[in-house]
């Protein structure tokens, strides 16, 4: 039986997969979508911990920010993003331009859980809203 932890991890790293070239995604949206909407710091450890052919140049912190602890520090990190065509600017991304959520066919192949799928059903206005998994009304 695989435990909770290592299908969190499985999670994270088939999303961090999932996200295509030039875009990008946040740690807690990461962790929103793998269905521990307050995990963030855990998706920057899994991260911290690697993996191979997982793109993390892709993951920023919730402003757009760039990692530090990313090979070659926040430098490192922005020409990882350059050479897949995303701007950083100041070490920080717009994610009004290059934030990827995943469409719903995508979200149910990547067997995303129906908090996270409820999530994604919601309007863009809403889901950048969206605080410890349900989302606001206003």
């Amino acid at each position: 039986m695989i435990s909770r932890w290592k299908t969190f991890v499985n999670r994270v790293h088939a999303l961090v997969r999932a996200v295509p070239r030039g875009r990008v995604v946040t740690y807690g949206q990461i962790a929103q979508l793998a269905g521990r909407p307050r995990a963030a710091r855990e998706v920057g450890w899994i991260a911290h911990a690697g993996g191979q052919g997982i793109p993390w140049q892709r993951v920023v912190n919730r402003a757009g920010g760039l990692a530090s602890g990313y090979t070659g520090g926040r430098a490192g990190h922005r020409r990882a993003l350059a050479r897949e065509g995303v701007r950083a600017p100041h070490d920080r991304v717009d994610l009004r331009t290059y934030q990827w959520w995943p469409a719903p066919q995508a979200a149910r192949r990547l067997g995303l859980p129906a908090e996270a799928m409820a999530v994604l059903a919601a309007p863009v206005t809403r889901r950048r809203r969206a605080r410890g998994g349900a989302v606001d009304a206003g």
